[in-house]
């Protein structure tokens, strides 16, 4: 159990070194999190700018909108990770990818909007192929990029026309010193007269020169209307409204918060505060099992009627909380299945069952908040019960918190805003990139015990990383054991690999190449050993053109019947290293899967495979599912349906020569 009774305190989360006060660009104050981004964004090497509000950097109150390069987008998530980001999935919205970060000593969400391609309109229905003439011509502003003078006067004013139809009073002298510059010319407005026409693009500029922003509307509905070029707009929007339908969700798992106090220590209002005020999916669960109801007056009347209307609202916000958790909702619960542990009569054999039934259907919370409010508040608040009672009841809440795991007692006393913020932190540890970290820190070896057979890791790459690994990254470089080489001269990976893993990779040669263009090497044949993590189009021709003759490849690759191109299975991979002339190709199980590897299995070894499922077995399903292997194994499918999995495969010589 933890006690919060003050502020967090501030701190950034996994970013090395981030600074402690807001950087100065220029004579332009930079938010930590934003200087981070920028930094990291600088590291990956390839382009990217600011498209707009370069004036509110110290503290955005809106979106910071960034353009990057196209070739980034495969571990775009994993470098905002590393500045203290997580992604927020929403379909519907073109190439935007929408991230965030909090930060306690401001109590402020930071988001960041993300592009790599130039498109307008409320749905991105009107796109243009601009983004990588504007990312050749950037030019440097400080510690960040910027388009060109004339491209940023394009896109302002397209942004305000387009996509939001007007131009308010704070942008108007925004939009008249662009209009200025726009009106000499540039490249995208050549661009623009050939698909607005070119008396429509003069007849925008001159209405914002003579500040006739009341015509704003009209003009900008002209334009749209005018827009020629690229695929049918009312079409795109359509489907794209249709897509936003499904909502946004995290990726992975999402934590499910609870909160446990006596009635008058503020939980509903502390809940609803977080539903409204926190920018993440969030989802709000009642689970009061006693809460009136239009049926009350009949179930009353009924032999163990109070009974069953507990049993059906603690089963339906059970099945509530876990479906919002499948669809990547941070789960707000409103009392939890621990009220039934409190001290107090043991009821009835009814009132026994259905608390026992709470505690197995109701989720157990990753992260309870137990509110610690004085019995005299509580009954000041609400006038019920008696300020003796309310404290006898407080006392209870706080010893079982004490037995509670992932407990935190939270002084409530505060006001509204100060508890709100101290949740509010709360939910950002358990969301962030560092969180994942964090829970596997504890469990984590140190370097020179974990190597094992492979002590022959340079003793200067033991510096990178900064931590030691986890067992579960140590698991994940099991591969080498699958290859005659141990200890590679040269290592070069590509694909969705995750900053972790980059740093896990790095230990086994700190000069490790990162293969990110399609089609191309790194200078040259000078890669013995080369990974591909879920590798997309163009890899699979990268990594052989970077392979010495003997090399070999290292695929980890997941079953996907549903994606458009590429091996959709395990034997898929094997068959298409085997087409483009790998040699010794063989097929691993990872088991369970790549998050949790426990043990590499060959897939040819029957022998094997029964004796991971025999470890296996106590597991949900264990029995079901080892008896789907089996018949698999009988029919000799099980090459299709392994879920994830490795190849391997060695480029022979001749084909190098080639």
């Amino acid at each position: 159990m933890e006690t919060t009774s003050d502020l967090p305190v501030p701190e950034e989360l996994g970013h090395p070194g981030a600074l402690t006060e807001p950087e100065v660009a220029g004579r332009q104050q930079i938010h930590p999190r934003v200087a981070a981004v920028f930094e990291t964004l600088d590291g990956t090497g390839l382009p990217w700018l600011l498209l707009r509000g370069e004036d509110d950097l110290a503290l955005p109150a809106g979106d910071v909108d960034i353009l990057v390069d196209k070739h980034l987008l495969s571990r775009l998530d994993d470098v905002m990770a590393a500045a203290g980001f997580c992604r927020v999935l929403a379909w519907g919205h073109g190439s935007h990818r929408f991230y965030f970060s909090y930060s306690p000593g401001d109590g402020a969400w930071i988001k960041l909007d993300v592009v790599s391609d130039l498109a307008f309109g409320s749905c991105q229905q009107w796109r243009t192929p601009w983004a990588p003439r504007c990312l050749r011509r950037r030019i440097r502003h400080g510690s960040y990029w910027m388009p060109d003078a004339a491209d940023q006067a394009w896109l302002l004013l397209l942004h305000l026309f387009m996509d939001k139809g007007g131009i308010t009073p704070a942008r108007q002298e925004a939009a008249r010193a662009a209009a200025k510059v726009a009106a000499d010319g540039g490249r995208i407005a050549e661009s623009v007269r050939r698909r607005v026409g070119a008396g429509l693009a003069t007849d925008m500029l001159n209405l914002v020169l003579a500040g006739r922003f009341g015509d704003a509307p009209a003009m900008a509905s002209r334009m749209r209307a005018s827009w020629s070029g690229g695929a049918n707009p009312a079409l795109m929007e359509a489907v794209r409204r249709t897509l936003r339908r499904s909502g946004a969700r995290l990726r992975g798992h999402t934590p499910l918060l609870g909160v446990m106090a006596p009635d008058g220590a503020g939980k509903t209002t502390l809940l609803n505060g977080l539903h409204a005020d926190v920018p993440l999916p969030t989802k709000y669960v009642y689970m009061g099992l006693w809460g009136a109801g239009p049926f009350d007056a009949v179930l009353n009347r009924i032999p163990g009627g109070r009974t069953a209307k507990k049993v059906y609202r603690l089963v339906r916000g059970g099945i509530l909380a876990r479906f919002y958790r499948r669809m990547g909702k941070v789960v707000l619960m409103d009392r939890v299945a621990y009220d039934a542990l409190l001290a107090g009569p043991g009821g009835g054999p009814l009132a026994r069952i259905s608390n026992a039934l709470a505690l197995a259907v109701i989720p157990a919370p990753d992260v309870l908040l137990v509110l610690d409010v004085p019995g005299a508040v509580m009954f000041e608040r609400k006038g019920e019960h008696s300020p003796e009672l309310l404290e006898s009841w407080r006392n209870d809440y706080l010893q079982l918190a004490g037995r509670l795991p992932g407990s935190r007692v939270v002084d409530a006393a505060q006001p509204v805003e100060a508890v709100q913020r101290v949740a509010t932190g709360i939910i950002w540890d358990t969301c962030s990139p560092a969180a994942g970290r964090a829970t596997t820190s504890g469990r984590a070896l140190h370097r020179t015990a974990a190597v094992g057979p492979s002590s022959q890791i340079p003793a200067a790459a033991e510096t990178v990383a900064g931590e030691a690994l986890s067992l579960h990254l140590w698991r994940l470089l099991d591969w080498r054991f699958l290859l005659p080489v141990l200890q590679p001269r040269t290592l070069g990976f590509a694909g969705r690999v995750s900053a972790e893993t980059e740093s896990a990779l790095r230990l086994l040669d700190p000069q490790a190449v990162r293969l990110d263009e399609p089609d191309t090497g790194p200078g040259g044949r000078t890669c013995d050993v080369v990974l591909l993590a879920s590798p997309g189009p163009g890899q699979i021709e990268s990594a052989g053109l970077a392979l010495e003759p003997g090399g070999w490849i290292c695929v980890e690759a997941s079953r996907s019947l549903l994606q458009r191109s590429g091996p959709r299975t395990l034997r898929g991979w094997k068959r298409t290293l085997e087409r483009r002339g790998y040699q010794d190709v063989a097929l691993y199980w990872n088991a369970p899967n790549r998050e949790r590897t426990a043990r590499l299995v060959p897939v040819r070894s029957g022998v094997s495979i029964r004796d991971t499922l025999a470890l296996r077995k106590d597991v949900r399903f264990g029995a079901l599912k080892a008896a789907a292997v089996h018949m698999a194994l009988a029919l000799h499918v099980f090459d299709l349906l392994v879920p994830e999995g490795t190849v391997t495969g060695r480029l022979p010589e001749r084909n190098a020569a080639q």
